[in-house]
């Protein structure tokens, strides 16, 4: 037998916009279970719609006490709670909806930075811009400072000492020491990233 006749969609004819097309109310079912949506609440996944029951059935994630009801958020190809949506380092949740994916895994900004290695060592928050590399560590170029008067180095070079940097000036007068009779390490160069 051929398929019915479809009946067309006029302007007197009830009709429900979704999914990018527009549908009879008694044609806009759910993808798994057939049931008529109407005007119900659905939920969308791959380009299908399903009803509110179906969609957590088949999509919830498993082994967890919340109600198969509640709020669902999608991340890195799988389903959550927003409860269970956290960062794999500190379980800080999300709570602005931005995180950092590594490794397959969610961080915050802070312990994703930390991973990467491009926390500055002067304040210990994230550095998403400019970054000087010194002394095997990164900072801001604001925060890569002498140890002794607090001035930002710029000028290209700087000499360390314990794990230090310092102005020439201050390096100078001895300030890098208590005793200020230290001998004069190797001048250390400023590389700028």
């Amino acid at each position: 037998l051929p398929p019915p006749p479809q009946s067309p969609i006029t302007a007197e004819s009830p009709m429900i916009t979704a999914l990018g097309k527009t549908w009879h109310p008694e044609h806009f079912t759910c993808t798994q279970c057939g049931q008529e949506m109407g005007s119900s609440p659905f939920y969308e996944r791959g380009g299908l719609a399903y009803c509110q029951e179906d969609y957590h059935q088949l999509f919830s994630p498993r082994g967890c006490f919340f109600s198969p009801l509640s709020p669902l958020l999608t991340a890195m190809d799988k389903t959550w709670h927003p409860e269970h949506f956290f960062c794999a380092h500190c379980g800080k949740v999300f709570t602005t909806g931005s995180f950092f994916e590594l490794d397959g895994r969610p961080y915050c900004e802070l312990h994703f930075h930390q991973r990467q290695g491009s926390v500055c060592h002067g304040c210990g928050k994230p550095i998403t811009g400019r970054c000087i590399s010194a002394m095997g560590r990164r900072f801001h170029p604001e925060h890569f400072i002498c140890a002794f008067c607090l001035s930002q180095l710029q000028k290209g070079t700087f000499r360390d000492h314990g794990d230090k940097a310092y102005c020439h000036p201050c390096y100078g007068k001895g300030l890098h020491t208590e005793t200020g009779s230290v001998g004069q390490p190797p001048l250390a160069s400023l590389a700028r990233s």
